[in-house]
């Protein structure tokens, strides 16, 4: 996995901008998991 290694050696570089990612990456499942569904379900 060579490019996984990289990925984390360029996130160690370049942590806030990993930080970031991360948070937008968060905002998003934690929108889709507590709007509102137009079926009144969970």
């Amino acid at each position: 996995m060579a490019i996984h290694k990289r990925i984390l050696e360029w996130q160690a570089a370049n942590p806030t901008v990993t930080w970031i990612v991360w948070g937008i990456v968060w905002a998003i499942v934690l929108y889709l998991l507590f709007r509102p569904s137009p079926a009144g379900g969970v």
